[in-house]
């Protein structure tokens, strides 16, 4: 389980669509030649992007209950919810650990990681 908390007054998605499409450190540019989507001919799944996550993230908090998102009330917060699906929160931690939540606002807590 793990809690998404909105920090600032309202998202920066310009900050977090910024950081989206920044290349991390150590990843190389694509190479011009190559051609994910062809494959001989054989039908390919499109490959997953930080940008595909963050368009996904957007809608999820437009309708944040059809994405598997509980809001909490009674909270400090801006706002927040509890999202105990694991595909929702290995996108969400794939959009913390590049720096996108942060960029756009928000925090992600999960209660089950051990404190160092």
């Amino acid at each position: 389980m793990a809690i998404l908390e909105l920090v600032q007054p309202r998202p920066d998605w310009m900050g977090a669509l910024g950081v989206a499409l920044t290349r991390p450190p150590g990843v190389p540019e694509r190479r011009s030649g190559e051609d994910p989507w062809d494959a001989g001919g054989a039908a390919v799944d499109r490959p997953r992007r930080i940008s595909d996550d963050l368009a996904w993230f957007r809608q999820a908090l437009d309708a944040p209950a059809e994405a598997g998102l509980q809001p909490l009330d009674d909270t400090a917060s801006v706002a927040a919810w509890d999202c105990d699906d694991p595909e929702l929160t290995n996108r969400l931690t794939r959009l913390d650990d590049r720096g996108i939540l942060d960029a756009a606002g928000f925090m992600l807590h999960d209660p089950d990681m051990a404190l160092l």
